[in-house]
């Protein structure tokens, strides 16, 4: 048995006009159309799907069978793709991306991502988004690997040969533990004392024999996420530089205290945005870009703040 051969979109829009309108007469007048041709519209999808969809004997408006209720359920979702489609083939023919890879350190902050990445979708709705999160070296790998047209991360340390790659505001590094931990108990902290308590450090993926950056102690534990060393810090287990967006909270808490170290009283983790020179992002990822570095002249106000605390 073949089931709707010649099933059209239009019948779809027929029969979800007649459902949100409440009758045949209704739909005919926002369509444009015929009664009569609404009720042939719909006749006809009956008859090609082998279902009954509106039950027109026991009501004065028809009103959706169960089978009618779960068809109309699909013909939305169908119509609504279909919408989606166009939308994407107008911004293709616009010279929109197909897709926008972006690849972002995880130091990157969250507060400073989410709201941008909602403005990107206001902007370039019909531009899907592939996100990663790395480390450090691994922005530029995946750039340079083309997995990624566009990077946010940490690239100072890098030959930037075939990347156009421009700065933008920084992130502040604090150092801090749990505030029973005997650094954060400690009413003077003397050089030299902080080499003997256990560091947590960032680990890079291709990190090899490389020194991890702000790595000041003997003992050092090294995790791939900061999450993680968010989670040990918590615990009471060893210090580390953290990302200061990523650590305030707990500060104001008193989760976790912010070291004054003779040794280290903070940095910034420079970052970058890059893409390789010879494959320029479009329309959407230039947004992006542009975005990106208009706003350091308001982060860096943020971050003159931390370095007179830090002071």
């Amino acid at each position: 048995m073949s089931i709707a051969p010649g099933l059209s979109l239009d019948q779809l829009k027929v029969l979800v006009t007649v459902d949100e309108a409440g009758s045949f007469s209704a739909a005919g007048r926002r369509l444009n159309r015929a009664t009569s041709a609404v009720s042939y519209a719909i006749d006809t999808l009956e008859q090609q799907l082998g279902l009954l969809l509106f039950d027109r004997g026991t009501t004065r408006r028809p009103r959706l069978t169960p089978a009618g209720e779960a068809v109309v359920a699909e013909a939305r979702s169908i119509i609504h793709g279909a919408d989606v489609l166009r939308a994407r083939v107008k911004g293709l023919h616009d010279g929109l991306e197909a897709e926008l890879s972006l690849a972002v350190d995880q130091i990157f902050p969250r507060e400073r991502l989410s709201p941008l990445l909602k403005e990107l979708h206001s902007n370039c709705s019909t531009v899907p988004l592939r996100l990663e999160t790395e480390v450090r070296g691994g922005v530029e790998r995946l750039i340079r690997s083309g997995q990624s047209s566009v990077g946010v991360g940490n690239l100072f340390h890098s030959n930037n040969d075939g990347l156009t790659v421009i700065q933008i505001a920084g992130v502040p590094i604090v150092p801090v533990a749990a505030s029973d931990h005997p650094l954060a108990t400690s009413s003077h902290i003397e050089a030299g004392v902080v080499r003997k308590q256990l560091q947590i450090v960032l680990r890079d993926v291709e990190e090899s024999n490389k020194r991890p950056c702000f790595m000041m102690s003997h003992s050092v534990w090294r995790v791939g996420d900061l999450a993680t060393m968010q989670a040990l810090l918590l615990e009471g287990v060893g210090w580390a530089g953290m990302p200061e967006p990523v650590v305030r909270a707990d500060i104001e808490a008193g989760r976790l205290k912010r070291l004054k170290m003779p040794d280290f009283r903070g940095s910034e983790y420079p970052l970058y945005v890059a893409y390789k020179t010879d494959n320029p992002p479009g329309p959407a990822g230039r947004w992006l870009i542009e975005r990106l570095v208009n706003e350091e002249a308001d982060d860096l106000s943020a971050v003159a703040g931390w370095q007179a605390d830090a002071a």
